[in-house]
């Protein structure tokens, strides 16, 4: 499967689970969080340290996520995502996001092959429409460079 299939697959999900919702209300994972709500799809917050979030429960790791999550975003430190990820793939999610800044050469390589779907390096905000103007054009350089998968 190549890297746009995957990212489809990912964003076709009908539930996301979102790691790396935060109290401090401007970090990324806030924004992706209430984006992709925004846009319609059902999402699930997660983060150790709070039981709701914007109103919504908040699942305290990957393993107390409900069984039909299929799909999980991750926006944390590499050093925290490897453990996500490890958990999730013995929790059968078979769909990862790691934006960017999340992975590193460790989880990359624990990921191959396995039988699961993931994007790393890539951001979710210039993929999940409909896509934002800032991130539109950001999609348009990188479509240019040559950066954009196809």
């Amino acid at each position: 499967m190549n890297e746009n299939e995957t990212i489809n697959q990912f964003l076709q999900q009908p539930c996301i689970a979102v790691v790396g919702v935060s109290r401090t209300k401007t970090k990324f994972g806030n924004t992706v969080y209430r984006t992709l709500k925004k846009r319609g799809l059902q999402v699930l917050p997660v983060n150790p340290h709070m039981t709701h979030f914007e109103g919504d429960k908040c699942y305290s790791d990957v393993e107390t996520l409900p069984s039909h999550v299929k799909a999980l975003f991750v926006n944390t430190p590499p050093e925290q995502t490897i453990k996500i990820v490890e958990k999730a793939y013995k929790k059968g999610i078979g769909h990862l996001w790691l934006q960017q800044g999340s992975s590193n050469d460790e989880v990359k390589l624990y990921l191959n092959g396995k039988q699961i779907n993931y994007t790393a390096d890539r951001c979710i905000m210039m993929f999940a429409e409909p896509v934002g103007s800032f991130h539109r054009f950001h999609r348009f350089l990188s479509r240019i460079t040559g950066n954009l998968p196809s």
